[in-house]
């Protein structure tokens, strides 16, 4: 089974060095062909130099595992180009918020697919790829390979380049616990242009905890577990994080699309669907949307 890595972001660099590291049969679909040098710094100081080999999407043969650490809205285009090429590959998605799952199902039934969470910290700067951290990945299976040595292989591939790693039965819990904290922070510090641990100063603490109480109604309301533990792992997350700027924030900054849409605008379509509301967290789907025009 031969990787198959969707982009040169950050994440997307990481794993292409990880693997060339290891010596596994990979390859990295571009923009274009023409794919950049990576400068690869490790969190222990090792260097690597190397140039990913393209591939193409005609260029697909049904083995591969494909892996897409792409933002959340730029999944669903980037599958839908793929799409005529695809045949029975094992897609892994590899990003934040939620809502792709079920657009992939739509658009590929019956194609196997890995759902991930990633806390690898990797900093990307031109040329230059620097692991900042040694972040673990949580992953699950939303419809595994019908072929048990498909999926073994794929599960082997995942965990060695995605280390620490860990599999689980259900991984929407775990989904939702990142989730509920993506909601608070990323459009916070974005709308304020503070870093992460600035949220933990007085004036902030009213909206957060609106927020949270809105986001444990809704996971209440949909039976999701660990509702509970919202304001206790969301301060450990603001204090362990506290020198970082989060990904909306930069994204607003730099002038960029942000996943607004899949983190707190998902959160409002499961609400609308049960006839709930969260008016906290519309009023921040609509400042940052207001940011962004």
């Amino acid at each position: 089974m031969n990787i198959v890595i969707v982009g040169q972001g950050a994440i997307g660099s990481a794993l292409a060095a990880r693997c060339e590291i290891q010596g596994l049969a990979y390859k990295v679909m571009g923009r274009t062909s023409t794919l950049q040098c990576i400068e690869w710094i490790a969190y222990q100081g090792e260097r690597l130099a190397f140039l990913p080999e393209s591939i193409e999407p005609l260029e697909l043969k049904g083995n591969e595992l494909i892996i897409l650490p792409l933002k959340a809205y730029q999944i669903l285009p980037a599958v839908t180009a793929l799409k005529p090429y695809l045949t029975e590959q094992t897609l892994l998605l590899l990003h934040n918020g939620m809502g792709t799952q079920s657009e992939i199902e739509a658009l590929l039934p019956g194609l196997p697919l890995a759902l991930g969470i990633t806390r690898m910290a990797v900093l990307k700067q031109g040329t230059q790829v620097t692991e900042t951290g040694l972040g673990g990945s949580d992953l699950g299976w939303a419809l595994a390979p019908a072929n048990t040595a498909n999926r073994e292989q794929a599960e082997h591939l995942l965990s060695s380049i995605l280390v620490p790693c860990q599999w689980h039965a259900q991984i929407a819990p775990l989904q939702w616990a990142k989730l509920a904290v993506n909601a608070v922070i990323n459009p916070l510090t974005a709308l304020h242009n503070i870093s992460n641990g600035e949220l933990a100063q007085p004036q902030y603490q009213a909206s957060i905890q609106a927020l949270n109480e809105e986001i444990a109604t809704l996971m209440q309301a949909l039976n999701i577990p660990g509702a509970q533990d919202i304001p206790s792992r969301l301060a450990q997350v603001i204090n362990a994080t506290a020198a970082n700027y989060s990904s909306m924030h930069q994204d607003v900054i730099h002038g960029r699309p942000t996943e607004i849409d899949y983190i707190n605008g998902y959160l409002l379509k499961e609400a609308e669907r049960l006839g709930l509301a969260l008016p906290h967290h519309l009023a921040l789907w609509q400042k940052i949307h207001a940011r962004q025009a």
